[in-house]
């Protein structure tokens, strides 16, 4: 059972347990018929305030289960059969701001990424590209203006696929969705799951 199907129930519970207490001071005859009212009330406040309070509950619960859904470990990736191992972080920006456009080879430097103004690129696209989520498509737009520099694709798969088959592509992923065609670049030494690695999560 998810937390906020347990939050909701023990909320709902603990109203039907004060009615249920209500209906029986009710019918005990304990009370006089004045402060059974007053009971009636209290306890229909007291239901009420249980129902709202595991609302509110399970209304804070999902939205943090949305934002630890947006929260990726995202790597950076190249075909399996390149050269590379190892780019320093400062490398890459130039690379991806358009200010070296060749590797030391002499293949062409491509990105490829999906939805760039998606919560889970803003890391990525703050450090590479330097701009914000609401203004990297003009950057973006700028970069390809000679050639298509930058690749958007829609998909995890495409993505992979893209960049197995383009000489000198990086793509930045998450890195669950590695498969065996590209292999995880180290940026300033660290991988995904290292201490201190600039894109771990969002």
């Amino acid at each position: 059972m998810t937390p906020a199907r347990r939050c909701w129930r023990t909320g709902t519970r603990s109203a039907a347990m004060l009615v249920r207490g209500r209906s029986r001071s009710n019918t005990s005859g304990n009370l006089p018929r004045g402060e059974l009212k007053v009971l009636g009330r209290n306890t229909r406040r007291a239901g009420v305030a249980g129902v709202l309070c595991a609302a509110v509950l399970c209304a804070a619960l999902f939205s943090s289960q949305r934002a630890e859904a947006a929260v990726k470990n995202l790597a950076v990736v190249t075909a399996a059969g390149s050269k590379l191992t190892d780019v320093p972080l400062a490398d890459l920006v130039k690379f991806c701001r358009g200010a070296q456009k060749a590797w030391p080879d002499g293949r062409n430097f491509t990105l490829v990424i999906k939805d760039p103004g998606s919560p889970e690129m803003h890391v990525a696209v703050a450090k590479l590209l330097g701009t914000s989520a609401a203004e990297v498509k003009a950057a973006i737009e700028k970069l390809n203006e000679g050639r298509a520099a930058v690749k958007i694709v829609d998909s995890d798969d495409e993505l992979l696929r893209t960049v197995e088959g383009t000489p000198g592509a990086v793509g930045i992923v998450d890195v669950y969705s590695i498969n065996s065609s590209v292999k995880v670049l180290r940026i300033d030494g660290k991988l995904p799951f290292d201490p201190g690695y600039v894109f771990k999560g969002n």
